[in-house]
């Protein structure tokens, strides 16, 4: 091919751009128009997800500043071998006072993109209602806010869950209130609302609870959910023993039973997180009927999410579950092992070394990896895993006039199907788009500590 000729816009696009790293593209948006609409097209998000899907994962970790009352976020790079490398900030937000407990933000995420919500250590995955949600891209870096919505009369509980339709390819906050109705002391009511990625408000979903196929107010809300084949899935905390179910496609809630063995008055942990998980985009479940006497976990998976076919399997651990801290599966990573979290999910305790619990289903083998540089950690810095997320550059904001009246330009769009000039630009920001290392996490420039708190 001569230097001077033309790539198709497909090469360059979907055999070229989709390989270049996230940093990189942020920057490439800003060469030409059709690059910047390329980029934020879905075909080609969906493409450049999937190349860097098998090739590495970020954990999302999290350390409070007492006495600057704000919260950083930091992320610790997975490599291809499922070592733990590059740490990076990626942002710090203000927490506001509490009374008896402290309020920090909780997150959840699909495909790379990460909810932030305001709770409390007590009830952590119960929102604070006075206070906005956030959508954030950890790669991109873009965040959002949410529109604040004004809390039900009596609000008691206010929740958030996270999910994504491969369907309509929508990204889905939704908000479930329990809360008691106006003139009323004894009965509790239930409401559902939802945010859409790209809108500007939250809109009601109509639920009459006499219609759902599950009592709400008994359904495990306030615990871990899990987003899978479109739809978000919740634990059921009654004798049906089923799993509660919200289609994301078409916003209506149902119910799928629980295996035939699974007992969850038997096989339930009492734990914050809960007894669901995803497990390489299958939903899974966690029993411990022989957890504490004989230190093995049993996992129901199922396999066949349209025929509802489980897989059992089980983890020997070669310590006592207590004694490693109680630890549960929160998700795979994408070497396909388990990342085993303890239940507090506070990976760093006084002078003891940041570290997580990785399990190959295989090889039935455990491992445990150093997540953060024992060297530049101070003496009494906490960590708290948040979640995890994978490389991604779904946009979050329409594409800004002023740069768009940038890239606008006949020679530049001439210039960028150019084949020489293409592999220069590629080969020379590809070269300088290393990701920013932390050196010294814990301190402010005032010297103040950062220490997470319980």
């Amino acid at each position: 091919m001569e230097s001077d000729s033309e790539l198709p816009s497909e090469i360059i696009g979907f055999q070229i751009l989709s390989r270049i790293s996230a940093k990189s593209l942020m920057r490439f948006k800003s060469v030409c128009k059709s690059w910047s609409s390329l980029i934020r097209n879905p075909s080609f998000v969906n493409a450049h997800r999937k190349f860097y899907r098998n090739k590495h994962s970020h954990l999302l970790l999290t350390t409070w500043d007492e006495s600057a009352r704000q919260q950083h976020f930091f992320s610790v790079k997975i490599n291809q071998e499922g070592s733990p490398t590059l740490v990076t900030h990626l942002l710090k937000l203000p927490t506001p006072p509490g009374k008896n407990v402290e309020r920090l933000y909780e997150a959840l995420s699909i495909n790379g993109l990460v909810c932030l919500y305001l709770s409390d250590s007590l009830f952590p995955n119960q929102t604070d209602h006075n206070h906005p949600v956030r959508i954030f891209n950890p790669c991109t870096r873009e965040c959002i806010v949410l529109p604040h919505d004004s809390p039900a009369y009596r609000t008691i509980r206010v929740t958030h869950h996270f999910g994504f339709s491969s369907h309509t390819k929508e990204y889905k906050v939704l908000q479930v209130k329990r809360f008691q109705p106006l003139n009323s002391t004894r009965d509790m009511s239930f409401m559902v609302n939802i945010f859409k990625l790209g809108t500007s408000s939250w809109r009601r979903i109509e639920a009459d609870i006499n219609d759902l196929p599950f009592d709400p107010l008994k359904c495990q809300f306030e615990r871990r959910s899990v987003c899978v084949h479109g739809a978000i899935h919740w634990m059921h905390d009654s004798t049906q023993n089923i799993i509660a179910v919200f289609d994301l496609k078409d916003e209506r809630f149902r119910a799928i039973p629980l295996p035939e063995d699974y007992d969850y008055r038997i096989h339930g942990i009492n734990d914050k997180l809960g007894n669901i998980f995803e497990m390489e985009g299958c939903l899974a479940l966690i029993g411990d009927k022989q957890l504490r006497q004989m230190n093995t976990m049993e996992l129901w998976i199922l396999k066949d999410y349209q025929n509802q076919v489980w897989v059992k399997e089980t983890i020997t651990f070669p310590f006592s579950w207590t004694e490693l801290g109680y630890p549960v599966p929160f998700y795979t990573i994408h070497t396909s092992e388990l990342l085993l979290l303890q239940s507090s999910r506070l990976l760093r305790q006084d002078s003891s070394e940041a570290r997580v619990l990785f399990y190959n289903l295989k090889s039935r083998s455990f491992r445990s990896e150093s997540v953060f540089p024992e060297s530049i950690l101070p003496n009494d810095i906490r960590l708290k895993l948040l979640a995890h997320y994978d490389d991604s550059i779904v946009p979050l904001r329409l594409p800004s006039k002023s740069l768009m009246q940038f890239c606008v330009c006949k020679s530049w769009s001439s210039l960028t199907r150019n084949a020489s000039f293409l592999l220069t630009l590629i080969t020379t920001w590809a070269s300088t788009s290393t990701l920013t290392s932390f050196s010294r996490p814990g301190t402010n420039p005032q010297g103040s500590t950062l220490l997470l708190t319980n």
